[in-house]
């Protein structure tokens, strides 16, 4: 599918940034130049080179660009992690195209709706799926692979700006929304100067799932400045397999998600020795297991990441320290990064002074392209807007935030209802979405369940039915059981249509729905149902 679709800015950026970014395939290739032997990837402790998949890379690339694969085509990826996947991502980029990694355990349907929206013209998988062309590459070594490719590729001439990735994420309107991310976006974070920690003598494990922003964090974050990255094949990762990366494979840089970094923390604090940075966010961090690993680990420095997908991977890092798990309000998220500018608006689109909350608002080269094929929301969250009298485009991130007076950016919540759980963005609104859609739902309430600490920890469903689960009607007739209105059974369709992070760890029928003494909706009653609910379970 062509990006005709698409709405495309030029936007204005950093200034203290060149506008020369390097392409992801052209900063892997570079490397491949400089320094052919040296490891790319680790796989199943075997090491595979810059020149091995360079080359294999332009080898796929051959036989994607005879099956008509170009400028603005993106093509959906359905294969497991490995060394392969990865030749074959810049593969598609070296073609001009964009790839979207999509999950092979989301729900048939949820894969569905997506290859839909991007109606492709070629899906790389394993196995045929009948509606779409595909091309299933051979299970061949990369060494195999490389050894056939008799001449070079040439990509097409593109620039920095030009679309290399989708990110599908949760919507509000219950259909999966992809984000269109520039080949910029990944490179500006990495460049000299840019964050520590990658480059040559650096090695980052590869465990973030396949369709997320941060996949392309540990995967091209050291592919394009020279280090190693360490591909890991188990979903589960656990605090031995850390130790055992450190070890083996001399892992010295770990971006881990809030929730992985808490339970390693409860678990095996010691599992980060050997480390020489870690970088945890995607969800609000909790002081006090911050706190324990800078008492633990004084001499591993801890920073804090924050950014949604729109502006991909990071927009501000802070360093913690132990003064950080002090402040009242939670943990700062930081300054921006290099290439970025963020900003704190007000109703207005003015800048905020320092301790008032505004919304957090994006700009610079790590921006998307825009929402795929929504143009009507790409202009909707991607304005232009005047700034002292010069035209900056933006994304509007819904965040609530505030500066301080030293600068240093503080969240403070969502001004609509999308919460982070386990790393991965959820809309509310999707999983109602989607529950409505059930047989047997007449309406539906999603409620994110949040520990002490205001991290979400699960996600609960209270719904109305036009039956009990015991089959009684409203008049008290008892006609037949209708099995969607169970909730279990309600729960097993969710399971069938959302992704598992999204699908409620509650799930409960209502006879109707808690107010408060103005008659609106009493979500604090409905939270205090959930805490005495088990999880997926009946009423």
């Amino acid at each position: 599918m062509m990006y005709a679709s698409v709405v495309s800015h030029a936007g204005v950026c950093d200034l203290a940034i060149s506008d020369s970014e390097p392409l992801i395939h052209r900063a892997v290739a570079r490397q491949a130049q400089l320094r052919p032997d040296a490891t790319a990837l680790i796989e199943r402790r075997r090491p595979v080179s810059y020149r091995t998949l360079d080359r294999a890379a332009s080898r796929y690339a051959s036989e994607l660009s005879a099956l008509g694969i170009g400028v603005g085509d993106v093509v959906p990826m359905l294969l497991p992690r490995s060394a392969r996947l990865a030749a074959l991502q810049l593969a598609v980029l070296k073609c001009g195209a964009a790839y979207a990694g999509l999950d092979r355990r989301w729900p048939a349907e949820r894969i569905a709706a997506i290859l839909g929206q991007i109606s492709p013209a070629v899906v790389i998988t394993d196995s045929p799926l009948g509606e779409y062309p595909s091309y299933q590459p051979p299970a061949a070594d990369l060494e195999a692979v490389a050894a056939a490719c008799e001449e070079q590729f040439h990509p097409p001439e593109l620039g920095g700006a030009a679309p290399a990735t989708v990110f599908f994420t949760s919507g509000t309107t219950g259909m999966p929304k992809g984000v269109v991310s520039p080949h910029q976006a990944v490179t500006r974070l990495f460049r000299p100067g840019g964050l520590d920690g990658f480059g040559p003598g650096h090695a980052t494990p590869q465990v973030a799932p396949l369709p997320w922003d941060m996949y392309a964090f540990e995967l091209w974050g050291q592919l394009t400045s020279g280090g190693t990255t360490v591909l890991v094949e188990d979903d589960h990762f656990l605090p031995g397999a850390l130790r055992e990366l450190v070890r083996d494979c001399g892992v010295d840089t770990l971006w881990i998600t809030t929730s992985l970094f808490n339970l390693f923390v409860d678990e095996d604090a010691d599992c980060f020795k050997g480390l020489g940075q870690v970088l945890t966010g995607g969800e609000k961090l909790s002081p006090a297991h911050v706190r324990a690993f800078l008492r633990c680990h004084p001499d591993i420095p801890l920073r804090n990441g924050y950014g949604p997908a729109e502006s991909c991977m990071l927009t501000t890092t802070r360093l913690l320290t132990l003064a950080d798990c002090d402040v009242a309000g939670g943990i700062p998220v930081g300054t921006a990064l290099a290439g970025t500018t963020v900003l704190v608006l007000d109703a207005d689109d003015q800048p905020c002074p320092a301790g008032e909350p505004g919304e957090v608002c994006i700009a610079g080269k790590g921006l998307a392209t825009g929402y795929l094929a929504s143009p009507e929301l790409t202009a909707e969250k991607f304005p232009t807007i005047d700034y002292g009298g010069v035209p900056l485009r933006i994304y509007r991130t819904g965040d609530v935030g505030a500066f301080d007076s030293a600068g240093v950016l503080h969240f403070r919540g969502r001004r609509d209802r999308q919460v982070k759980i386990s790393g991965h963005r959820v809309e509310m609104t999707e999983i109602e979405a989607t529950a409505r859609g059930l047989a047997g739902v007449r309406d539906c309430v999603a409620l994110p369940l949040t520990a002490p600490d205001g991290q979400v920890v699960r996600l609960a469903l209270f719904y109305l039915a036009s039956t009990a689960p015991d089959g009684t009607a409203p008049d008290g007739t008892p006609p037949e059981r209708d099995a969607n209105t169970d909730p279990l059974a309600v729960s097993d369709q969710l399971v069938r249509l959302l992704p598992a992070y999204a699908v409620p760890a509650i799930v409960r029928w209502l006879d109707r729905f808690p107010v408060t003494p103005n008659g609106k909706l009493d979500r604090a009653e409905l939270a205090r149902i959930a805490r005495t609910s088990r999880r997926r379970s009946a009423r």
